[in-house]
């Protein structure tokens, strides 16, 4: 505020006034602060002689911080990225009485640290090369955790938690030790010293026994004896206590797929945690997946009749005070359509949540705002509307369930800020503190948006908060339910998931493990993590289905063995036919609707400040990106239907069509990186967010916005057309050893990968199977050499 001087609101006319000095006594009495609750605050102004007096006032040093920033909201700030907080060019000033207090007691980020952000590297005690060797170049980064931790406070969140991450092994086979290391615990100290300072609280996220993704487990070996395994346990959280942690998060199961240990010894240990930890929170990951069983344990619900918990719900049966998360995944409210992870939808989630209160048990909803990998901030697709509207409908559904107590609050999973990501965290943020007042969904949605984007003029807010919640109902219609703009619903791709009928399906990322998932889960009892869709290659050849169909026949028999003798062109034609009478009719949807809203953002008013026009080019460019990307797709899919045996002049204009797509959206990723905001993360900034690397601490290769960078996703549905590749693997990115095993493997596993690989790579193989180990290097997909003939058509 000191840079604002008479002339633009400030100087010695404005007083602002925190806390408990002289100043706040004369407006705020102590009295009326008697009563309040813990986050409870309240903010008052006063006009006298010498000017303006602002007085900020709340019980606690978290509820006085909340004051502050709103009032710096008023005053015409805005704090939506965490790296790119908004300025005023001049200070709005008003009388003001403002008193808040928030709508659920817990507000918590969880900073997913398992994926390759800005902030992983930092919150694992690495700087941005992966190093651990200098404690000084780690802390250069040091200034960007400040930064999100003031926007927790201008977001009025309590807590925000990160996932330790493992040791990767080295070459040897064996730890670098850094994991529970002095030096380790003395820059968590310095982290958390940083958030409490605030007020705020900290938790650290660690699985019992998660191999996946590098993960810093309570139980790294279990031994099979209950006694030793407690011990390590109670070993481990002592330190994570003597690091300064106030609560701690854990996970079930080996994998988000394995359960690993049995149930009873899961409960055992989850007891043996909250007998640690004391009084503190023990949150708990009530996963989304399914087919998951925990044995000798029986699901409570009375409309249940006794049926197998499912594994995910175990909580249930440990301590009272553990605290259950029910979690969900990706752009789906808990009353969507959700053909993710094996579900239709997440309704038994919903009914799980409901039957946790009911039974008065401790609950918090554990949604998300960006699920990264291939779905969303990857891509890059504009989803932060969608998400919004997400975290509003489920927070009105919650607050609606009866039960003994009521919600304890919400942990949203984020996984980064830039491609307008930053409104949908900030919208769960508001959400979680306020109920919107407003009588309609789009009208409480409208009251959302208006609340964030306060900043901006009010020609420019109206329209633009219409706008986005137009986005909103659009996705909602289009990508997760597959409804067309004249009523018609979707139907599945024959042979594929329900997934296959809606749009999401098809504009989202996908990679060579991804695609095998896909294909595979159609045959097994689990679900993949993605929605499921008719691929490319679907449209002209039924490789590698056919073989896929022969598995599933040795296995299920009956209706399986009749299936395998579906030749290749009945399985085509049947899939082109639903392709002509379906899918292409949603796309163009797709294609016309997306556009026509982008095209919104050109005849919005600018607003003055450069600040505030960077903020809407943050969302303008992003919906551009999903328009371009709708664009792509539907070319590609007619080329794939009609072109492959025969090309003409409309054939070329349609491969051309996608190709301009993908090059319009290049020069654009290029304007939005050079505004990524990145500079109080320090040097090697770039490489960290948007480079390909070696794979520490994360589990990938690669930072979480390189898909994004390199435009892979639709590099890789670019090529599988143009050079009609079948290979389910190509362009991976993943490796599969490096996600997989605790801290990537060692020396024997990798060597034993190299030789898999070899023995995939066999020319007696119909389709080049080497590819789903993992990358070799980093892959650019339209710059690869063509495929071996084994993965192309060949007409």
């Amino acid at each position: 505020l000191r840079s604002y001087d008479a002339a633009r609101g400030g100087g010695a006319k404005l007083t602002v006034a925190l806390g408990s000095v002289p100043e706040v006594k004369e407006i705020i009495s102590p009295s009326e602060l008697q009563h309040f609750e813990h986050d409870e605050f309240e903010i008052r102004s006063k006009m006298t002689d010498q000017g303006l007096i602002v007085a900020c006032a709340g019980t606690t040093t978290r509820a006085i911080g909340y004051a502050f920033f709103e009032l710096l909201r008023r005053f015409g700030f805005g704090f939506l990225h965490p790296l790119k907080p908004i300025s005023p060019e001049s200070l709005i000033l008003s009388q003001l009485d403002v008193h808040e207090k928030p709508r659920w007691k817990f507000r918590g980020t969880h900073y997913h640290t398992q994926h390759p952000l800005e902030l992983t590297n930092l919150l694992n005690g690495y700087d941005a090369t992966g190093s651990t060797a200098d404690r000084q170049r780690w802390a250069l980064a040091f200034p960007a955790w400040e930064d999100f931790l003031d926007w927790m406070l201008a977001q009025k969140q309590s807590y925000v938690e990160w996932m330790l991450l493992g040791d990767r092994k080295t070459e040897d086979g064996k730890s670098e030790d850094f994991e529970l290391s002095d030096e380790r615990r003395e820059r968590l100290k310095q982290l958390l010293a940083a958030a409490h300072a605030r007020g705020l609280e900290v938790g650290a996220d660690v699985p019992l026994t998660l191999r996946q993704q590098h993960a810093l487990s309570l139980l790294a070996e279990p031994s099979g004896d209950a006694g030793t395994d407690a011990q390590e346990i109670r070993a481990r959280v002592q330190w994570l206590l003597s690091c300064g942690f106030d609560h701690l998060g854990t996970e079930l199961g080996t994998t988000e797929f394995t359960k690993g240990l049995a149930a009873q010894d899961l409960v055992h240990l989850l007891n043996v945690t909250q007998d640690a930890i004391g009084d503190r929170k023990l949150l708990v990951k009530n996963h989304c997946s399914t087919n998951q069983h925990a044995d000798h344990y029986k699901d409570p619900r009375p409309d249940r009749k006794g049926e197998a918990l499912n594994f995910n719900y175990l909580t249930y049966y440990a301590d009272p005070k553990v605290v259950s998360m029910p979690h969900t995944v990706q752009a789906y409210s808990l009353k969507d359509p959700a053909p993710t992870y094996g579900n239709r939808d997440f309704s038994d989630l919903s009914d799980w949540s409901k039957y946790l209160l009911e039974a008065g048990r401790p609950m918090v909803f554990y949604p998300e705002t960006a699920y990264w990998v291939n779905y969303d901030i990857s891509v890059p697709l504009f989803l932060a509307p969608k998400y919004a509207a997400d975290r509003l409908e489920d927070a009105d559904t919650l607050d609606a369930m009866p039960g003994k107590v009521p919600v304890l609050g919400q942990l949203n999973f984020e996984s980064g800020w830039q491609w307008g990501y930053w409104l949908a965290n900030s919208a769960q943020a508001l959400v979680s503190w306020q109920t919107p007042q407003a009588a309609t969904p789009r009208d409480r949605l409208s009251e959302v948006f208006h609340r964030l984007l306060s900043f901006l003029p009010s020609e420019t807010l109206a329209p633009l908060s219409e706008l986005l919640v137009d986005y909103a109902d659009a996705q909602r219609r289009l990508l997760v339910r597959g409804v067309r703009k004249d009523g018609t619903q979707t139907v599945a791709a024959p042979g594929a998931g329900l997934g296959s009928a809606t749009g999401m399906a098809y504009i989202q990322g996908s990679e060579g493990l991804s695609d095998l998932a896909s294909l595979l889960s159609r045959y097994t009892s689990h679900g993949a993590p993605q929605p499921d869709r008719l691929h490319f290659n679907e449209l002209w050849s039924d490789a590698p289905l056919q073989s896929l169909r022969i598995v599933r026949a040795a296995a299920q028999r009956g209706e399986a063995v009749l299936d395998v003798f579906m030749t290749n062109e009945r399985a085509v034609f049947s899939r082109y036919q639903w392709y002509k009478e379906h899918l292409r009719p949603l796309l163009s949807d797709m294609n016309e609707t997306f556009a026509a809203l982008s095209q919104r953002f050109t005849a919005l008013p600018q607003p003055r400040g450069l600040a505030s026009r960077e903020a809407l080019q943050d969302l303008a460019v992003p919906a551009e990106m999903l328009s371009l990307r709708c664009q792509q797709v539907l070319a590609l899919y007619d080329y794939a239907a009609h072109c492959m045996k025969n090309s003409s002049a409309w054939c070329n204009d349609t491969l051309a069509n996608s190709r301009a797509a993908l090059d319009t959206a290049r020069s654009l990723v290029a304007g939005r990186e050079a505004n990524y905001g990145l500079a109080n993360l320090g040097p090697g900034a770039e490489e960290l967010v948007f480079g390909w690397g070696k794979p520490v601490p994360t589990a990938y290769a690669f930072g979480y916005l390189w898909a994004a960078h390199t435009l892979f996703y639709w590099q890789r549905d670019q090529a599988i057309v143009e050079k009609r590749i079948l290979d389910p693997c190509f362009a991976t990115i993943n490796n599969p050893v490096e996600l997989g095993l605790q801290g990537g493997g060692g020396k024997v596993v990798r060597y034993l990968q190299e030789l898999v690989r070899w023995f995939l790579s066999n020319r007696m193989w119909h389709v080049d199977l080497s590819g789903c180990l993992g990358p070799e290097k980093e892959p650019s997909p339209l710059e690869s050499p063509l495929p071996s003939a084994s993965a192309v058509v060949v007409e």
